[in-house]
């Protein structure tokens, strides 16, 4: 063999090793994906984790009863803990007492019912802001109503039948005093034929007992506990007088809703609350409205079996609000003479909070 053949020879078989070898290796490893970079690759999300919000107290007043079921599921959920809340919740017997607590900061949040207290304020300067649904009489949603007083039941048989009596309202000029107006027109009378005692909810079952009052108009649960007891009969439910009537809101402290983050985080976390709510008792998801009874019997302190049998709010999932409803109510104030003049609620009424927290969720509840 030449050397020229040899070189020849030797030449070849390395470019054929060379080629083998290419074809066959094992491509260098990409990094593996971290979970923060799949869900980015996936929704194109970006991949940096966001960071944790803010530790927050936020106070909060609440009336009590059904009309809170989106709050008090939202915490024992632990959606306003995702949003890093803590609530502190104070108790009164009606929401126009929560004005100077708001208005001095000791408030942040207070849920109940619209009225005059309540508009008067906002007319005279105090700075807060309605924000959301917090309880309507949406038909199939009577959660409170007329109750007569067992010795009464025979005598007492509609609105016609009330002149005269004393009838238990948790507060005056309020949304329930404007539906029980309503009530009597039917009947041919007015507020003004009755005589009205201020009782809040959980001492009208014991009115009725000793006859202090001839007729509660309890919310739940203390309405079925009510009936349940045979110490009243149900005349009426208010969906059927009032129908869609924004009964309680959740109104912000003009302080409060300055921190827009933290009133938008709460907002989050409070209609998470109310979708809960609409699951377990609109859309009747068993497992959700199991949980949601156990979690409504421990913070009104009924019985789950009392809880089962309730007619509930309804509550908006996506917190909004029925200025219209809101309106007629102005309007029966001011005729009262409870309010000298009318505020203009749609500069009281700021759905922006909700509408925000809406899209966090990802849209519309349907």
């Amino acid at each position: 063999m030449t050397m020229r053949r040899g070189l020849a020879i030797l030449l070849t078989s390395l470019v054929v090793a060379t080629a083998c070898a290419t074809s066959t290796a094992t491509p260098a490893a990409t990094p593996a994906a971290t979970p923060a970079t799949a869900v980015a690759a996936a929704t194109g999300a970006p991949a940096t984790p966001k960071p944790a919000p803010a530790p927050a107290k936020v106070t909060i007043g609440q009336v009590g009863g059904l009309s809170d079921a989106a709050i008090y599921l939202a915490d024992a959920k632990g959606f306003f803990k995702e949003q890093g809340i803590t609530l502190e919740s104070t108790a009164f017997t009606t929401a126009a007492a929560m004005v100077a607590p708001l208005l001095r900061g000791d408030l942040m949040v207070g849920g109940g019912a619209a009225g005059a207290g309540i508009f008067n304020a906002i007319r005279t300067g105090t700075a807060m802001r309605i924000v959301a649904d917090k309880g309507n009489l949406n038909p199939g949603h009577g959660y409170e109503g007329s109750v007569v007083r067992k010795a009464l039941v025979d005598k007492i048989k509609g609105p016609k039948d009330f002149k005269g009596l004393n009838i238990a309202l948790a507060a005056r000029d309020i949304t329930p005093e404007v539906t029980l107006d309503a009530y009597l027109r039917t009947g041919g009378l007015t507020i003004k034929d009755v005589n009205i005692v201020v009782l809040p909810h959980a001492q009208m079952q014991a009115g009725l007992l000793s006859g202090a009052i001839d007729i509660g108009q309890p919310i739940e649960p203390y309405l079925t506990a009510i009936l349940d007891s045979g110490d009243g009969k149900l005349l009426v439910r208010n969906d059927t007088v009032t129908p869609g009537e924004q009964t309680a809101v959740i109104f912000y402290s003009e302080q409060f809703a300055k921190d827009r983050d933290l009133a938008v985080r709460f907002m989050v976390a409070y209609l998470k609350g109310a979708r809960f709510y609409a699951d377990a008792f609109e859309k009747k998801d068993a497992a959700a409205r199991k949980e949601a009874v156990d979690i409504l019997a421990k913070a009104t302190k009924f019985e789950p079996s009392l809880i089962e049998r309730v007619v509930g709010p309804g509550i908006d999932p996506n917190g909004l609000v029925n200025v219209k409803s809101l309106e007629e109510v102005q309007q029966y104030m001011i005729a009262k003479g409870s309010m000298p003049t009318a505020i203009d609620l749609k500069a009281v009424v700021d759905p922006s909070f909700a509408a925000d927290a809406v899209k966090i969720l990802g849209g519309a509840y349907k």
